[in-house]
């Protein structure tokens, strides 16, 4: 291929302005070029934005992806400028020569952040920003790459490692972490058989499978911090109770703080409404005798435990978001914990809100939330959906205590307790002691809750736009997507519909799974004269708060509107009587959690949960699915429960009883 050559042109700017190299990755300075963003990122190139980089406006790319065919990018590069440029190919291949020539080492790991971690096996885990540099020094020390955490496990000492990185990147000693709590490895058996629950299949074209890389070895292992064991504490029955005279609580929360009290860790997994976050205050602000709390939450509760917190102690100090040294509650969300794990030892009690979010071990918070853990004598753990999809989420949990039966490698526990009712039964005899749960029916006022589906049917263009969509090459979940859109436009007419059958003085939640959806029903209400309040994903914590308020006390907005990920958890919306789903979550436990916002102390009307359903569609599977899904869950904490799966059972015959009628008729 001969060499290109550009045109001159009258300007004097040069198509590459300048180009540096850190014997890995190039990083290039050039002009905007309409057009070039689709060559340099087919290259594995990446754009550097942020604008306090010393390289911001530079494309970075990797050594081997420029150099392999450079003179082509040249070219294309050529063709996108079209004169506009001053460059010839002997300038622009002797800017990449001359960068070669002078490696600089540093360029490119500004804002780097490494953490390096013991591990009880030997050797350490190094994880954090990702650098072409930390894997040639990983692999030059025989190190082993962890696909599951993205991490390497390395034979050697941390100092050693922390070294050779220095040496070989310029790093400073303040961009490593250096974890002094002991790791441990487990094998990756997260994903157990599911026997028990129905499969979703949505037909059309097969899909191929992607190959797993084999660019290097690696191991599906996981490291999380060792947590002490569970151990009894001092309180006594006599102390808890004289503690407690002070506090002014329902019939069945004293038997909660004395699970929490008298133990190190403990999980208090009570139905919600059941005031598990008072509970957890109480406990938490007697064992501490002053000391300070962590309260980890949900982004979108930090008011919410604010407000609990000065509920039971109107002078507490509280920080949110942040360390104080002078405040004695700390609140912080789950995405944030990174930034505590170098206080963890200021903190006698943490308090760990909605609990299941710990279940994935490979996410970062739960690395996070154990390096803490493992440094706070008394950790409390509240959820009342301790398993969401299989029984091995409860694993992590009970390793968060440091219960023995969390010491099972995961295999090991999967074979002993997942697959079957009997093993279930099994698992929930070895944690009874440490799981307290109680249903709804320990408040008498509470007059019930009633599931009821509401038949579906597709019309003609309906049927033909889902078969589209189902038949469409495309990966299977980017159909399933598309589909449950679908499906959720079809409901909004059906909703609107029973919306106006429903009485002035009754107040309705809709839960649906997307964003537009929640839009469109806020438009059509405010059409038909319903005061509604929407609260989404993107909202801000003032704005969610503000719609919440509004809800529960103006009687004129009748109608809540949100997404299942943003509104089902946490909130209070007793004014509500009706909870109508448009799509339905993945899990049982997050379709229990959004309905019981208005199922919870303080309802004193009977709720009514809606679901429609379309017939020959994925909504059924899925409803069977959740189902399925359920009972392993009830097996674990609920095993008197069958009656309600029983009730859901017997509503998806009699709504395809129903519309069989309709269809007939």
């Amino acid at each position: 291929m001969s060499q290109p050559t550009l045109r001159n042109a009258p300007g004097t700017i040069q198509l590459l302005q300048r180009a540096v190299f850190d014997g890995y990755d190039f990083g290039l300075k050039m002009p905007y070029l309409e057009g070039a963003n689709r060559l340099l990122t087919s290259r594995g190139g990446t754009f550097i934005r942020r604008g306090e980089h010393p390289l911001s406006g530079y494309w970075r790319l990797p050594q081997r992806r420029l150099l392999e065919d450079l003179d082509v990018l040249f070219h294309q590069l050529g063709e996108l400028a079209d004169g506009r440029f001053v460059q010839d190919w002997s300038g622009f291949s002797r800017k990449i020569a001359d960068a070669q020539a002078d490696v600089r080492r540093d360029l490119f790991i500004w804002g780097m952040r490494l953490r390096i971690a013991p591990l009880s096996s030997g050797g350490v885990v190094l994880s954090g920003d990702y650098h072409p540099g930390c894997v040639a020094v990983a692999k030059r020390m025989q190190g082993l790459f962890l696909s599951t955490s993205r991490a390497w496990r390395v034979p050697a000492s941390a100092e050693l490692l922390r070294s050779n990185l220095i040496l070989e990147l310029g790093l400073l000693e303040e961009q490593f972490e250096m974890l002094d709590v002991l790791q441990e490895l487990l094998s990756d058996g997260s994903v157990s058989a599911a026997r028990d629950v129905t499969a979703m299949s949505i037909g059309g074209p097969p899909q191929e499978r992607s190959a797993a890389s084999a660019d290097e070895d690696c191991a599906a292992d996981i490291y999380l911090a060792a947590v002490p064991d569970i151990a009894k504490t001092s309180w006594t029955l006599q102390a808890i109770e004289a503690e407690l005279k002070p506090y002014s609580l329902m019939s069945h929360q004293p038997a909660g703080i004395r699970h929490l009290l008298q133990r190190t860790s403990a999980l208090l997994a009570d139905d919600m409404g059941l005031g598990k976050s008072r509970q957890a205050v109480i406990a938490a602000g007697i064992q501490s005798a002053g000391r300070q709390i962590l309260v980890v939450v949900l982004a979108s509760l930090v008011i919410n435990w604010e407000r609990e917190i000065q509920a039971v102690y109107p002078d507490a100090r509280i920080a949110r978001q942040r360390y104080q040294a002078d405040a004695q509650w700390v609140i912080v969300n789950y995405e944030r914990l990174g930034d505590f794990v170098a206080l963890a030892d200021q903190f006698a009690v943490m308090i760990i809100d909605e609990a299941h979010r710990l279940k994935e071990p490979t996410a970062a918070w739960t690395r996070n939330g154990f390096d803490i853990a493992a440094k706070v004598p008394n950790r409390y753990l509240l959820t009342g959906t301790p398993v969401l999809n299989r029984e091995s989420e409860l694993h992590t949990l009970l390793r968060l205590s440091g219960h023995p039966i969390g010491q099972l490698p995961l295999k090991d526990f999967c074979e002993r307790f997942a697959g079957s009712s009997e093993f279930r039964q099994g698992l929930r005899a070895e944690i009874g002691d440490w799981m307290l749960r109680r249903r709804k029916d320990v408040l008498p006022d509470l007059k019930g809750k009633q599931r009821q589906t509401v038949p579906v049917v597709l019309n003609e263009a309906q049927q033909v736009e889902y078969n589209a969509i189902r038949n469409a090459d495309q990966p299977v979940f980017a159909r399933l997507g598309r589909l449950r859109q679908l499906l959720e436009r079809v409901k909004v007419p059906v909703v609107m519909e029973l919306l106006g059958e429903l009485d002035p003085e009754d107040k309705v939640i809709l839960f649906c799974e997307y964003k537009e959806t929640v839009m469109t029903l806020k438009q059509l209400c405010e059409a038909a004269g319903s005061g509604c309040v929407t609260l989404v994903g993107t909202d801000s914590l003032m704005k969610r708060q503000k719609a919440i308020d509004r809800f529960q006390q103006d009687a004129d907005c009748r109608v809540f509107v949100g997404t299942t990920s943003a509104a089902g958890t946490g909130n209070n919306l007793t004014a509500a009587n009706y909870v109508f789903f448009l799509g339905l979550p993945w899990t049982p436990g997050l379709q229990d959690q959004a309905e019981d916002r208005a199922y919870r102390n303080g309802q004193r009307r009977l709720v009514v949960v809606k679901i429609p359903l379309v017939e020959n569609s994925i909504d059924l599977q899925l409803w069977q699915m959740l189902q399925d899904k359920r009972r392993i869950a009830q097996d674990l904490t609920d095993p008197d429960a069958d009656a309600d799966a029983d009730a859901d059972a017997d509503a998806v015959r009699q709504a395809q009883q129903q519309l069989a009628r309709v269809v007939a008729a």
